[in-house]
């Protein structure tokens, strides 16, 4: 039997786009623990960064965004920037923003960084780009993508721009796909769970039992380092979560546990619920809430050797700190 191949090492010169995201923060200093060396990008550079982190400013990320210069004496690219967060009604009349921003800027981006010779580009996508709910079991890889959102729309089109964008030159691209991201900083659905587990009024999502899966920003800031540099991760795609799979429900519970508080979960039938979101146009959400989206994500654990660092109640014992100091 062949002997696997062994991770690499060597440190890389690595432009990280979005670094002032959320995620982009965690993943910068990850990256940074691992011996890399990290060009934070952001639309603006920080005047007052600390020591020893050089960051550039390349503007709103775009089709014309000027990348050559930037990528001169870099080796890989960690692309983060994009539009993720809108509220449900002004995200589904945004299709052509999540296009400009996800998709051609990517696709700007990747012919720019093959066209220089960089060694590989990570592109975070979303396992959205499955679909909104799994099929009665966990989503593969190799499920056929069915986006029903202008945003996973625009990630399944990046993705795409990507790989072609690296078609005949050196550039090896590696795409993951997570679920919802959690931690501390993090907006749009997490930050609305935590504020109505806070608040201590009744939630009536009992009944919210599908199995999801999540995935800490820690844990998907590690599997980032992971396939910057592993051998077996070049041209793949990856979904990617936490090792545990809960609900709705139980994920309400571990947060009000990491709060230090109970969380009153009355059980109401999701068939009673389902019409009152539809009327109040939160149909999304209600999806979000009770459908199951489960991801089984064997591929990156067997091809990458790599398993997430931190369980469940320890990503969201982290995620709420700042709220727990405050209270």
């Amino acid at each position: 039997m062949p002997t696997p191949p062994r991770q690499d090492k060597t440190p890389r010169r690595v432009l990280v786009t979005g670094a002032t995201g959320f995620i982009g923060r965690t993943a910068t200093e990850a990256l940074s623990r691992a011996g890399h060396d990290v060009l934070r990008g952001g639309r603006v550079a920080l005047v007052d960064s600390p020591a020893g982190e050089p960051w550039i400013g390349y503007g709103d990320i775009c089709a014309q965004t000027r990348w050559d210069d930037v990528l001169g004496d870099i080796d890989a690219v960690v692309h983060l920037a994009g539009l993720a967060y809108l509220p449900d009604a002004a995200a589904n009349g945004a299709a052509g923003t999540f296009a400009r921003v996800n998709a051609e800027a990517t696709a700007h981006l990747a012919a720019a960084a093959a066209r220089v010779g960089l060694r590989r580009f990570v592109l975070v996508s979303s396992a959205l780009v499955h679909g909104v709910a799994s099929p009665g079991r966990p989503f593969t890889e190799a499920d056929r993508p069915m986006p029903q959102r202008p945003y996973a729309r625009s990630k399944l089109v990046a993705e795409a721009r990507l790989m072609a964008a690296a078609q005949g030159s050196a550039l090896e691209w590696v795409i993951l796909r997570p679920p919802m991201v959690y931690g501390e900083g993090a907006r749009g659905n997490f930050r609305r769970l935590v504020g109505l587990v806070h608040s201590g009024l009744p939630l009536p999502l009992g009944a919210a039992t599908a199995p999801r899966s999540f995935i800490g920003v820690d844990n998907l800031a590690d599997a980032i380092v992971a396939c910057l540099t592993h051998p077996r991760a070049a041209n793949q795609v990856f979904l990617v979560s936490d090792a545990e799979t809960t609900s709705t429900a139980d994920f309400l519970r571990r947060i009000a546990r990491a709060l230090g508080r109970r969380a009153w979960l009355p059980s109401v039938p999701p068939s009673l619920l389902r019409p009152a979101f539809r009327l109040a146009g939160r149909a999304d959400e209600f999806r979000r809430l009770f459908d199951p989206l489960e991801l089984d994500c064997s591929r990156i654990r067997k091809q990458l050797d790599w398993s997430p660092p931190m369980s469940l109640d320890e990503g969201l014992q982290r995620a709420v700190r700042t709220r727990n100091r405050r209270s």
